[in-house]
């Protein structure tokens, strides 16, 4: 049997380093020392692929993202300056200001166009509202989290079928020799 380091069947945690024995004979060259690291917990790894897979997918889940971090800038600036409600509730009525205005300067609006339209007016002026009050009562109320969530579930939806539905359209293109 060789003087050889075996390696145990009981690994341990934490790294190691397993030292290479000198070669035997008149070639007398420097010591190898190899170092292990340890192996990833589990945790580590569904976090590494989580990760991954959230980078991956960011632009689909932009809007989750936005929201999440709305969530976080309100619940500071309420903290700090709860006063600042009074300044950003005038912005919850701009998008339905902006609606009611393209509404009558586009009368030729299709169906589909129009109802687009709406659905973003009323979901703008649905997270303008929630950001003044959640700057004056905080983000984290019962009710406040639920109109949160609502706003966020139906951004998030709206997103991936816009999403969808302009992938599947085709740009249109000049004919050849026009610019």
């Amino acid at each position: 049997m060789s003087r050889r380091i075996r390696s145990t069947a009981a690994q341990t945690a934490a790294p190691r380093t397993v030292h290479i024995p000198r070669q035997r004979g008149s070639h007398q060259g420097p010591q190898v020392i190899v170092v292990v690291s340890e192996e990833p917990t589990l945790t580590a790894r569904a976090t590494a692929a989580s990760g991954r897979w959230l980078w991956k997918h960011r632009r689909t889940w932009a809007p989750t993202g936005l929201t999440v971090l709305l969530l976080a800038v309100t619940g500071i600036v309420h903290l700090f300056a709860p006063w600042a409600a009074f300044i950003a509730a005038p912005a919850g009525v701009l998008p339905l200001a902006v609606w009611v205005w393209k509404s009558k300067t586009r009368s030729t609006q299709t169906r589909t166009a129009s109802a687009w339209l709406t659905a973003l007016g009323s979901l703008a002026a649905a997270g303008l509202t929630w950001f003044s009050l959640a700057l004056w009562f905080g983000p984290f109320g019962p009710v406040l989290m639920g109109l949160w969530s609502l706003t966020t579930l139906a951004a998030q939806v709206m997103w991936l079928i816009g999403r969808r539905t302009t992938r599947s359209i085709k740009p249109a293109t000049a004919p050849e020799g026009t610019r």
